[in-house]
């Protein structure tokens, strides 16, 4: 069932966030341009929810950016967290927001 979806770029938030800022508009504008909510808009850029995948490729399209993990960026060879057997446990992914 979930075989076929990319996994969402660790960084994705600071992706829509600096992608948005680009443009030049506030988080209102933006969920104008892609008739959302702003508050979901909000919490996308917080990393506290993630985008499903019809808001992810909406975001896509509009900022002309790659959400998915295969885009990843320069950041995403920093971590290296698991074990080398490649598997992982919920503490080596998660981020804690205190």
């Amino acid at each position: 069932m979930f075989d076929d979806m990319d996994e969402l770029a660790p960084d994705y938030d600071e992706r829509v966030r600096t992608a948005r800022e680009e443009k030049g508009l506030s988080q209102s504008d933006l969920s104008n341009e892609l008739n959302e909510k702003a508050s979901l808009i909000h919490k996308i850029e917080r990393g506290d929810t993630l985008p499903s995948d019809n808001v992810q490729s909406k975001l896509e399209r509009f900022l002309e950016i790659d959400l998915s993990a295969e885009g990843g960026s320069a950041d995403d060879s920093e971590w290296s967290g698991g074990s080398s057997s490649g598997s992982y446990t919920l503490g080596d992914v998660v981020k804690r927001k205190d």
